[in-house]
């Protein structure tokens, strides 16, 4: 049977990120799969080991070039997430879109037949696009690349406090903030989905129920979380 996937969140170049202990899971369902949805800070771009977007968007679209090259038999769908939504990257995505036809991007969702998929940044940025972009817009400047702030930022990261703070929000809530983002942006008007994929949180569940729907979080390759590539029939 006939197979998609996503993922979210490795935040490759960051100094907080593992993504490399799950390179090999997602290669082997990009080759099982027929749509692969990159679903939002795959790179990081403010906290990158590259130092300035040039050089941190350079290394994104070779990456991403590697990726679809090594699967013209998948389509891939690129979502922005707050940390990789910067004007350069977006330049970058515009291009690759033109030279790859196994390659396309969305700025906020993308609807697949019953299933919908965005980054999640909806939960703290309000819900509407406007408020989104005006969301994502405070991590468009790298980080200075001053040592102490960039030590404090992975002792942050190592000491798993940001992500407690996520899971004392009950998957209701966030469920509830995704819908009424998709509510007033009218994704549900005569609409069949009735599953909804995003990240952002870093705490990866399937199947959560809630007025209808079905939620799927993915969560992250850094520390103190896990990721998970969700896999969904065709």
């Amino acid at each position: 049977m006939p197979q998609g996937a996503t993922v979210s969140d490795l935040h490759l170049f960051s100094h907080h990120a593992r993504p490399d202990r799950y390179f090999q899971v997602i290669e082997q369902a990009a080759d099982r799969s027929s749509i692969f949805v990159l679903n939002g800070d795959i790179f990081d771009f403010k906290w990158s080991h590259h130092g300035v977007f040039t050089r941190s968007v350079l290394a994104a679209r070779s990456h991403i070039e590697q990726t679809v090259a090594g699967h013209p038999d998948c389509q891939f769908v690129v979502i922005l997430g707050n940390h990789d939504a910067v004007p350069a990257y977006v330049d970058t995505l515009k291009e690759l879109e033109q030279e790859h036809p196994n390659l396309t991007w969305r700025e906020f969702a993308f609807v697949f037949e019953n299933r919908i998929f965005l980054h999640g940044d909806v939960i703290h940025a309000g819900c509407s696009n406007h408020a989104i972009r005006q969301f994502r817009s405070r991590l468009q400047q790298p980080a200075r690349g001053h040592s102490l702030q960039r030590m404090m930022h992975s002792a942050m990261y190592h000491s798993r406090v940001p992500w407690a703070a996520y899971r004392l929000l009950p998957n209701r809530i966030l469920a509830s903030r995704i819908l009424s983002y998709l509510r007033h942006e009218d994704y549900l008007t005569n609409s069949a989905i009735d599953h909804i994929y995003f990240g952002h949180t870093h705490c990866a569940f399937e199947d959560f129920r809630y007025k209808g729907f079905t939620f799927h979080n993915t969560g992250a390759a850094v520390h103190g979380s896990i990721l998970r590539v969700v896999t969904f029939s065709i």
